[in-house]
């Protein structure tokens, strides 16, 4: 199962900026980032190589930050992809709650983040439709 941060922000330039800053400085990788705008606060979403680290040094820079589990699947790079796991769960009355993802080979393939609310559950439906689950996030 992956983790993933999700750190509280006021919508104002510069606060992305302090974010990868702090990432960059403490030589932490981004591996997967997506920004939700709710008016003058967003929630920033982040996946790094090593996200306990990243969680301890934007606490100490005052960000409000929390993890969350999520499932990331590896799926091809293909139309119908996401439809065809969105599918699978939704026979299994599973909900997903978000989801982004990101091309890791372009036409081949690709990553797919998902918070659900049962993500050891997901995994064992996935694992047994033969997808492959990308465990080092």
């Amino acid at each position: 199962m992956g983790k993933q941060l999700s750190i509280f922000v006021e919508n104002k330039p510069g606060k992305i900026n302090k974010i990868t800053g702090i990432l960059e400085k403490e030589k932490i990788n981004l591996k997967a980032m997506t920004i939700a705008d709710s008016g003058t606060f967003g929630i920033v979403k982040i996946i790094t190589d090593n996200n306990r680290r990243a969680f301890d040094v934007l606490k100490k820079a005052n960000f409000l930050v929390s993890f969350q589990d999520v499932v990331v699947v590896e799926i091809p790079d293909r139309v119908g992809a996401f439809h065809r796991v969105a599918k699978i769960l939704e026979d299994e009355k599973i909900n997903i709650e978000d989801a982004y993802g990101f091309i890791i080979e372009e036409g081949e393939k690709a990553a797919l983040i998902l918070k659900v609310p049962e993500p050891e559950r997901v995994e064992k439906v996935l694992k047994k439709k033969g997808y492959k689950l990308i465990e080092n996030f």
